[in-house]
């Protein structure tokens, strides 16, 4: 189950950086209260980390640049998600969390004995085309 989205874009190619603003509010269309990171990749020119991407500025959320060639700030990244996502688990007010849990623990697989043998249905075939 989803506790968490990281938005990742190539700092290089800026068709990964455009749609996601759009992706975003569909996002929080569903889903208001999920915590979101945005990861700039592919730093490996340190010119990179100077230029200003909005996207994380104008919905306050919090941006990573990272490389995951040299692993520059890859397990800080991690490690601050993995402790956004356990947070937002353990206090989410979330009603759509509260659905993925209950599907969690819905039982799919019924036992033999929970379904109705064909006799006790009656005859559930359809007639054949005459």
């Amino acid at each position: 189950m989803a506790r968490q989205s990281l938005w990742v874009f190539d700092v290089q190619r800026k068709v990964t950086y455009k749609n996601l603003s759009t992706w975003y509010t569909e996002l929080r269309e569903f889903r208001p209260e999920i915590p979101c990171i945005v990861v700039a990749n592919k730093i490996d020119d340190v010119k990179m980390t100077q230029k200003s991407f909005n996207f994380a500025r104008k919905f306050s959320l919090p941006l990573y640049f990272v490389s995951a060639a040299d692993g520059t700030n890859v397990v800080k990244l991690f490690n601050d998600a993995i402790r956004l996502a356990v947070s937002y688990k353990h206090n989410s007010q979330d009603f759509m969390d509260e659905v993925l849990q209950e599907l969690e623990n819905f039982d799919l697989e019924q036992k033999e004995e929970d379904v109705p043998d064909q006799a006790q249905r009656g005859n559930t075939q359809s007639p054949s085309p005459s």
